[in-house]
């Protein structure tokens, strides 16, 4: 079977963001679902810049196992472009889910606030972090930092002129709440007109995950055609 990697988002794991997709996809595909390191299961440790190490671990994931199709959530879907740019020849195809290119100016005020606010989460949210630490154990308290402020400071951003040069298919699936993550859909279409676009109704940053079903029924089409 053709191998169906999934890479989640921040402070998730592979099972945790992508269950939907794992039960609907594992009779058709070989699916592969990554837990990130300082994420899950893995006992991976990066030193240095995390961006750079994850997508790294994900490229030797998939010279590991075999060229196959990627799926990215959010964190995982930065890791997703930025691979497909470097190394298309791993891929056969990507999605990506809760992705924005570049980070709008008027997002910038909210995203230093909710790092200061993850950065304490265990005073504002004693249950978030909790659940942190069930699903992670106390690493991910190591990668927090390196990880926030890199997406709020430096956000690894895609260009256009970047994205015009893509020679991977892609899909880019957001939900249709988050007005900036509509416009990266957009945005991404106008740079390549290769690149399938489309919005979940009532989709959130996680639209695989509020809406799995029709979530799956778009990502199994997109997936047929370009096999």
């Amino acid at each position: 079977m053709e191998k169906l990697y999934l890479i989640h988002g921040f402070m998730g794991t592979g099972q945790a963001h992508f269950s939907h997709q794992i039960e609907a996809f594992k009779d058709d595909y070989d699916v592969i679902a990554l837990d990130l390191p300082g994420h899950g299961n893995s006992t991976v440790e990066l030193q240095g810049d995390y961006i750079e190490g994850a997508i790294r671990f994900v490229e030797q994931q998939i010279e590991q196992h075999g060229k196959g199709y990627v799926v990215g959530l959010s964190l995982g879907a930065t890791l997703a472009i930025h691979l497909a740019l470097r190394t298309p020849e791993l891929m056969k195809g990507i999605v990506l889910t809760g992705y924005s290119p570049f980070i709008p100016d008027e997002l910038k005020g909210i995203m230093e606030e909710q790092h200061r606010h993850f950065l304490n989460i265990e005073d504002h949210e004693p249950e978030v972090a909790a659940h942190f630490n069930n699903l992670h154990g106390e690493k991910w308290k190591k990668i927090r930092r390196v990880v926030l402020d890199r997406m709020t400071y430096d956000y690894p951003s895609v260009s256009a002129a970047d994205l015009a040069t893509l020679s991977v298919p892609a899909l880019i699936l957001n939900g249709s709440i988050d007005p900036h993550e509509v416009d990266a859909v957009a945005f991404m279409k106008k740079a390549n007109p290769a690149i399938e676009a489309g919005l979940i109704p009532g989709g959130s940053h996680i639209a695989n995950m509020d809406c799995p079903q029709v979530y799956n029924e778009i990502l199994r089409a997109f997936l047929e055609k370009i096999r």
